[in-house]
């Protein structure tokens, strides 16, 4: 009995890494927010794409997107976090991040820069294909650790559709966005456009 138990569980765990390593790294677009929590300064982006590429059963490299403060004029250039691990319920396929550490190095002008990971934390809903993600790190020689937080949906490959929801809707609220999350003020007639966090066909 126990040995069969093993054999299935074996099986899934294969059946889940090759599915997610047969669709490479995945993509999730949504709103984001970062910004120095020690001056109470905070910046909202209407839409980020990160990756997820899962490595093993229990291990995956996240790509984080540029960030342009626009407060301190400074960018933070796009990163790779190696070897992010979380656990993952194998019924539901939710995908665990809990809280860790990380450090990575990126080469800016010729130069190298730190990037360390302080907090990080990131859980992945199967069922409704959201990814949300905070951490907060420190860059180069910049004198405030940087929060970063981002709720993004699943982008579709073949049709690059995904719903824009917000994690603030006094914020975000019933704006009209294209389907590449860019707000959009006309609303054109026949299009599908995202509106609270909806896909709506105008007619």
């Amino acid at each position: 009995m126990k040995k069969t138990f093993l054999i299935v569980v074996m099986t899934m765990f294969s059946y889940v890494l090759m599915n997610a390593q047969s669709h490479g790294a995945m993509k999730f677009a949504g709103p984001s927010t970062f910004g120095v929590a020690a001056m109470d300064a905070w910046q909202d982006n209407e839409s980020d794409t990160i990756l997820f590429l899962m490595n093993s059963v229990s291990d995956a490299d996240i790509t984080i997107p540029a960030m342009y403060y626009k407060a301190m004029q400074l960018t933070i250039p796009s990163f790779t976090i190696h070897g992010a691990t979380f656990s993952m319920d194998y019924t539901t396929r939710n995908a665990t991040f809990d809280e860790q550490t990380f450090e990575e190095t990126i080469v800016v002008d010729g130069e190298e820069k730190q990037i360390k990971g302080t907090s990080f934390s990131a859980f992945y809903n199967h069922a409704e294909k959201v990814f949300t993600l905070q951490m907060v790190i420190s860059y180069g020689k910049m004198p405030f650790p940087v929060t970063y937080s981002i709720q993004a949906e699943y982008v579709s490959p073949e049709t690059g559709i995904y719903d824009v929801r917000s994690q603030k809707e006094d914020v975000r609220g019933n704006k009209n966005y294209d389907l590449n999350g860019s707000r959009i003020d006309a609303i054109p007639s026949g299009k599908i456009i995202i509106q609270g966090g909806k896909k709506i066909l105008m007619r």
